[in-house]
């Protein structure tokens, strides 16, 4: 599907303030706000955006890191991604055509669980088929500095990890160096529920 001026208005518009009433966008296009409505629903039936609440990883103070991986295969990839499809500590995954196939964007709640995020069994670069991998811890976020969380996993607590990680059998989470994963219900982090 194409998008047309009045699209990429709305677009705009709900990037800057997703909760502008339909009344608002109506004005902004030149619509009512039924007009409006009716324009945002097709953009969203069609797929083509999706508003949803970001969160500011500097305000919560959360650190963060790209991961490049060089992943084997396709099948390796595509199941290194299902394998963390509900990991509530990656951000975003990227298929990339390049020396490294996957960029993932992580985050942990403090230094530690960063550092624990890249060597421990729940560490993308100990998945299967990982050929080298490369960790780059992030300063600070900019321009726009909201990412979207997984906040999802913080609902519904379990004893195992998205991924099939048992923290509790972690050396980290055992010497206190990881707070756990937030989908657990023994998670010591600031990210309760």
């Amino acid at each position: 599907m194409k998008l047309d001026e009045i699209d990429w208005k709305l677009i705009l518009q709900l990037q800057k303030d997703g909760r502008k009433t339909f009344k608002e966008l109506g004005d902004t296009i030149g619509f009512t706000s039924l007009g409006a409505k009716k324009r945002v629903d097709k953009l969203l039936k069609k797929n083509l955006i999706h508003i949803s609440a970001l969160v500011n990883p500097n305000e919560l103070d959360l650190r963060l890191a790209m991961i490049l991986l060089e992943v084997e295969s396709a099948e390796a990839l595509r199941k290194i991604i299902k394998r963390y499809e509900e990991c509530p500590r990656i951000i975003n995954f990227f298929t990339t055509m390049g020396g490294f196939n996957l960029i993932a964007l992580v985050m942990a709640e403090d230094q530690q669980t960063l550092e624990s995020e890249a060597i421990e069994k729940c560490a993308l670069r100990s998945g299967e088929g990982i050929r080298r991998s490369e960790f780059f811890p992030i300063g600070k976020v900019d321009n726009p500095s909201f990412l979207p969380l997984k906040t999802q996993t913080l609902t519904d607590k379990k004893d195992i990890t998205p991924c099939g990680v048992h923290c509790k059998e972690c050396l980290s989470f055992k010497q206190n160096n990881c707070v756990g994963c937030p989908s657990v219900s023994y998670y010591r982090g600031p990210l309760e529920w």
